[in-house]
């Protein structure tokens, strides 16, 4: 015959403590003493008693719709960014979170300020999940969500000066730290490199580009690094990228987006395998570029588990009180064509 599961009156039989107290200590309620919370705890551990998720949101019959926001603006990156969103959806449904996702469909920053003005009054929507395209423009939404409510947690990309409650993705320095270790590795620590940035006021974009040029000038003094800035909405990726490639003595670049497979069809177009081009996120297109030898190296980010990380700590801040860290930084791999299969 199965034992039967601890429950918290028996956690607070053990501790000693009110089972008012006990409940207090297990959600996380900041207004318990340090000793009264480290007895408490102890006395669960020494039970075994395991929270019973399912049953106390039951109980509560709580609902929590989060709204989600953000721009898709290239074909890779994306897909996998709503993926990791509806995989959390589905497995926290009977818990009784709900998403609704609002979605621009434009570059800038100016696309996703009437989104968050929108939820500002809207009494169904519980926090907001949010990849903000500058790392300030939103700030002031940020905070009056936040002043309503509202708890707003970044990913992939940060405001770091709002008042959000935390931001969970990649290390965006390191990121561009790596980058310009690879790509000085691939040519021969020597030479003209381009770092192409779309849109600087983007958290990823600004970070990437500054740990690239720091690490290049920390380490590789015969490498001459040029950053070449687009405006927001530029259609004009392609045509800037054959320009350098067509005018200059080039021996690499570094794409701080998703925009990495425009710059690989450019190499393609010219025929030019010898320039190496290191940049972000797989997909499809991107593969078939890296299998040809236009693309050497993609550093991926797996979006879908910190879309699927941000929704959740999200849902356990407004359901169990969970304080996360300011800063949650998420895993990054290292792509080249014998990675794929």
């Amino acid at each position: 015959m199965s034992e039967t599961r601890p429950t918290l009156s028996d956690v607070a039989e053990r501790s000693g403590y009110a089972l008012r107290t006990v409940k207090k200590v297990m959600s996380g309620s900041a207004n318990v003493r340090p000793y009264t919370r480290d007895a408490v705890l102890r006395a669960a551990e020494e039970l075994h008693y395991t929270r019973n998720r399912a049953a106390s949101a039951l109980a509560r019959r709580q609902q929590v719709r989060l709204a989600v926001i953000y721009s898709q603006t290239t074909d890779a990156y994306f897909p996998e960014v709503e993926r990791g969103f509806r995989r959390c959806a589905g497995d926290l449904m009977d818990l009784g979170l709900s998403l609704e996702f609002h979605i621009a469909r434009q570059r800038g920053w100016q696309a996703q300020r009437p989104l968050l003005e929108a939820l500002l009054d809207r009494d169904d929507v519980h926090g907001v999940v949010l990849q903000p395209y500058s790392v300030s423009q939103v700030n002031d939404c940020i905070n009056a969500l936040a002043e309503a409510g509202k708890p707003v947690v970044t990913f992939g990309a940060d405001a770091p000066e709002s008042h959000r409650l935390c931001y969970v993705g990649p290390d965006a320095y390191r990121l561009g730290r790596i980058g310009g270790q690879i790509l000085a590795n691939y040519v021969g620590k020597r030479g003209k490199v381009f770092i192409i940035n779309q849109g600087n006021d983007h958290m990823q974009t600004r970070e990437r580009c500054r740990g690239f040029l720091d690490r290049v000038a920390e380490h590789y003094p015969n490498i001459q690094a040029f950053e070449v800035n687009l405006p927001e909405n530029s259609s004009l990726y392609y045509e800037l990228v054959r320009g350098i490639v067509e005018n200059e003595d080039v021996a690499g670049l570094f794409c701080t987006d998703a925009n990495t497979v425009v710059a690989g069809q450019v190499l393609k177009d010219l025929h030019a395998q010898d320039i190496a081009l290191v940049g972000f996120d797989l997909s499809e297109s991107g593969v078939a570029l890296m299998n040809e030898g236009y693309i050497k190296v993609v550093i991926e980010q797996k979006p879908e588990t910190f879309s699927y990380e941000a929704a959740s700590v999200l849902f356990r801040h407004i359901t169990e009180h969970y304080r996360p860290e300011s800063i949650n930084n998420t895993p990054m791999y290292i792509m080249t064509s014998e990675c794929i299969v």
